[in-house]
């Protein structure tokens, strides 16, 4: 079984990245192989609304996106983890999500196998703000993101009030709680 994580988060080592760590590592001990891939380390583009995926389920732009997709194709759940800006995800996995148009169209218009399987998918958030609404946009944004790709909502951590690098370190329930989360995937 392949678990892929997915780091929303353009700073390294930061908050979310630690909980998805510990998540990957939860899943790693069940027994599972991992992956993970940094968004801002990789280079793509924001989605062009084009269209052409609806065509092929291929995005025509040749980027590190097509290296994703094919991962998101073959793994078998998810693990998806942002900070949380402006009550929504990263920059980063917002562009993540966009470019899953091409994902939408080989499940809903090619009807490819592999995009409408139910894989499981979880969502790791942490915000600096405690506001009660803070993840509310942001988990309507995951459910939607996740039933383009083939999975479906299995879980969530949401963690508010933690804004420091490191500050999660802090937290040790929370620690558990993502590796227990990655552990549930299989």
């Amino acid at each position: 079984m392949l678990v892929l994580g997915l780091a929303g988060s353009p700073r390294r080592g930061g908050n979310s990245e630690t909980l998805l760590d510990e998540a990957l590592a939860g899943a790693k001990e069940a027994g599972a192989t991992v992956e993970k891939v940094v968004l801002s380390t990789r280079s793509f583009s924001p989605c062009i609304s084009c269209g052409e995926c609806e065509k092929t389920g291929i995005c025509v732009i040749d980027d590190d996106m097509q290296d994703i997709h094919k991962l998101i194709s073959d793994c078998d759940a998810m693990v998806f983890a942002s900070p949380i800006y402006f009550y929504s995800v990263s920059a980063w996995a917002k562009a993540a999500i966009d470019r899953s148009q091409a994902l939408w169209s080989r499940k809903y218009i090619l009807k490819d196998p592999r995009f409408t399987a139910d894989k499981k998918g979880v969502f790791i958030g942490v915000g600096a703000t405690k506001g009660s609404k803070l993840f509310d946009g942001t988990l309507l944004t995951m459910k939607y993101y996740f039933d383009a790709a083939g999975f479906y909502p299995a879980g969530q951590l949401l963690v508010r009030g933690v804004d420091e690098k490191g500050q999660i370190l802090n937290h040790p329930d929370h620690l558990a709680a993502a590796k227990a989360l990655g552990s549930g995937l299989l």
